[in-house]
């Protein structure tokens, strides 16, 4: 579900690992407009005002980190891209300048 909404976003969130048989289910990272940190960053402090925390990406591999392990219900992942559908919204890829 996640993958699907990252990949039909219009570029707006993207990931490095293109090859879908290289996309791990359980670690999924992206980046918001290739990587603009100023709106990733404010991506991460709006996710965390609706219950989405510990998603920043790692020094190695930057931008989002979301770690879906089995405890996470399906319920999760649907708040997760209703949230990104907002965000998309709210700071659209023109205004940015980027994409």
């Amino acid at each position: 579900m996640l993958w699907n909404f990252i990949d039909g976003s219009s570029g707006y969130y993207s990931s490095k690992i293109c090859e879908k048989r290289w996309r791990s289910r359980i670690n999924i990272i992206f980046r918001v407009l290739n990587g603009d940190t100023k709106l990733e960053e404010q991506f991460m402090s709006e996710a965390k005002k609706v219950g989405i925390i510990q998603i920043k990406g790692h020094t190695f591999c930057p931008g989002i980190r979301i770690s879906m392990y089995n405890a996470m219900p399906i319920e999760g992942v649907a708040h997760l891209c209703s949230f990104m559908r907002v965000f998309m919204n709210r700071y659209p890829a023109k205004a940015s300048g980027k994409m």
